[in-house]
């Protein structure tokens, strides 16, 4: 508990997530007499992990993804697609969010691209601003859900399960996920009598289609030939770069000047995961030696029963977690505990991890840390305090995919 609290005071002071996990873990190992030296050890061993080396490709994916052409030609699908229904840009922006989910793997990454794209648009439309700003962050939620997801890669480094089934896992939770916020907001639309973007055409659909042929092939080839076991998540996720980068060379003049800051903000962004990682290996040195995990399980064993009540207890502790800490940090640091005590009650962890996710997700768009609103509202310029008087209700319409997601597993695990 002392522990607990010293990160908690050193993470409230605005240390990176990173270094407070090392600073309390060896603060923790000096107490209980370990030999410092393990310190270094386990920084070095925590983070060398091959499969680890897809997050920097994902990341980068996304980045040249935002300096390419790729968005508009998802945006102009999406437009021609649902741009006819009462709130169409809004729909629009969803549907938007599903195509770039299956290039970037990162919730903050698409908030971040779209943020430019959607919210001077939507509010050039009549959309209240804050009203575009809530709906581009919530749908932003869809990058850790549907595949590829640099937070389930993690799940999937930390508990040893297949990230293969974990991508296959959040495709209908994913889909349905985006379903849901299109209902929201035709709800909204329809009392607030938000505008359409356009009329149904086929011909258009046609052109839309055409022209998003050859970015499409990048997530249909990365998700694809890891599904059918061609490749390693790694090498999947090399290949969306390589494919990245080719879709990038058709406009060489204009492109590739903005590589260089694709890459340095690549290499910005998994220095700030790694140190997460490495720290998070040291406390789990700790944890382990303390049989944290173990002592937890006999506690909640005695409580708790029954998986149903299990996994109520699980939702809100992760729900809590996700509202003050990163998603990788709070992957790493409580899925080893969780984990042994899912499996006890029957749970599967493909299922679990999908679980872990959705929650997380929901995190991100919670104060005091929300990654992905703050984003948002950054680059839009827009209040948060403004933001969440409609954000609430897709909080709400996430909560409801959580239950579903939760006591249906079905739809995590229908291809596993």
């Amino acid at each position: 508990m002392f522990i607990l609290l010293i990160l908690i005071i050193l993470i409230g002071l605005g240390m990176p997530i990173g270094f407070s996990l090392m600073v309390t873990a060896t603060i923790a190992m000096f107490i209980q007499g370990i030999d410092l030296i393990m310190v270094p050890i386990q920084l070095f061993s925590g983070s060398k992990s091959v499969v680890l080396l897809a997050i920097p490709m994902f990341i980068l994916m996304g980045e040249i993804m935002g300096i390419s052409n790729i968005a508009k030609s998802m945006v102009d699908l999406a437009s021609s697609m649902v741009g006819w229904m009462r709130g169409g840009l809004a729909h629009v922006n969803v549907v938007t969010q599903m195509f770039l989910a299956e290039m970037s793997g990162s919730a903050v990454a698409d908030a971040a691209v779209t943020s430019k794209i959607f919210i001077p648009q939507m509010t050039k439309r009549g959309f209240p601003p804050e009203f575009s700003a809530t709906v581009t962050s919530a749908s932003a939620t869809l990058g850790i859900i549907i595949p590829p997801s640099i937070p389930m890669v993690l799940y999937g480094v930390s508990t040893n399960s297949s990230i293969k089934d974990l991508f296959l896992a959040g495709l209908l939770p994913g889909v349905l996920l985006g379903v849901a916020f299109i209902v929201t907001n035709y709800i909204f639309a329809w009392k607030k009598q938000y505008p359409t973007d356009n009329h149904f055409e086929l011909k258009r659909l046609g052109w839309a289609l055409y022209y998003a042929i050859l970015p499409m092939t990048v997530p249909i080839v990365v998700v694809g030939s890891l599904i059918l076991g061609i490749v390693t998540p790694t090498e999947a996720a090399g290949l969306g770069v390589l494919l990245c980068i080719l879709f990038l060379s058709r406009r060489p003049i204009e492109s590739w000047p903005k590589l260089k800051h694709a890459l340095v903000s690549t290499v910005k962004q998994t220095s700030v995961v790694m140190m997460i990682i490495a720290g998070s290996a040291v406390i789990g040195q700790f944890v382990a030696n303390e049989q944290l995990p173990q002592k937890i399980a006999v506690q909640l064993s005695v409580l708790i029963d029954t998986p149903v009540l299990l996994l109520l207890a699980i939702n809100i502790f992760l729900l809590i977690l996700g509202m003050v800490l990163h998603a990788s940090a709070a992957i790493i640091i409580v899925v080893p505990i969780l984990l042994p005590i899912v499996m006890q009650a029957g749970i599967d962890p493909i299922h679990f991890g999908v679980i872990v996710c959705l929650n997380l997700g929901i995190g991100q768009q919670t104060p005091p840390v929300a990654s992905v609103l703050l984003t948002v509202c950054t680059v839009s310029n827009i209040k948060i305090q403004g933001v969440m008087k409609y954000m609430q209700w897709y909080l709400l319409t996430m909560f409801i995919v959580l239950l579903i997601v939760t006591f249906v597993p079905e739809l995590s695990l229908w291809l596993k």
